[in-house]
């Protein structure tokens, strides 16, 4: 009964990785496309399911120790040596979804990573051409008697937040 009740557990964590995943992917197609609106809805909708997992991990862990003990392990095993034990004794249920859990989140993982470094990225260029443009407007040419002069224009205030 107990496994069965780990098994479900685990069904649901997957399940909410997997919508954690969708939205990283609909991020990146975001940022692809630099709508600023629509990145801002995401990161709320993963905020939410971060709250989710965190939250879920909790008794997520309370069903793994608890599999544990009906079958004499200690209430503090990992989820990896709780299945490998299982598939010793014949459940490759658990096993399997482990594994699940392992390649979806490292999938996650990489998609936020990716996500993260295009944003980077993006934000650098932003502060790299409001420098620029900073610069040719404090030292604009103004043309009069005998050439061009170079004079500062005054000080202009951008606001470098993206």
């Amino acid at each position: 009964m107990k496994i069965k009740l780990l098994s479900e557990a685990l069904t649901v964590q997957q399940k909410i990785l997997e919508e954690l995943l969708d939205l990283l992917e609909r991020e990146t197609r975001y940022l692809a496309d630099v709508n600023v609106e629509a990145i801002v809805e995401i990161n709320s909708k993963k905020e939410e399911a971060v709250a989710r997992i965190q939250s879920h991990t909790a008794s997520l862990r309370q069903v793994i120790g608890e599999a544990a003990l009906s079958l004499g392990l200690s209430f503090d095993i990992s989820l990896g040596d709780l299945a490998a034990n299982l598939g010793q004794q014949g459940n490759r249920d658990v096993i399997l979804q482990h594994e699940q859990l392992n390649k979806l989140a490292e999938h996650v993982r990489q998609v936020a990573s990716m996500n993260y470094d295009i944003a980077e990225r993006f934000a650098a260029s932003v502060t790299s051409s409001l420098e620029l443009l900073t610069r040719v407007i404090n030292q604009s040419n103004i043309y009069g008697a005998g050439g061009y002069q170079q004079r500062p224009a005054g000080a202009v205030l951008i606001n470098r937040e993206a």
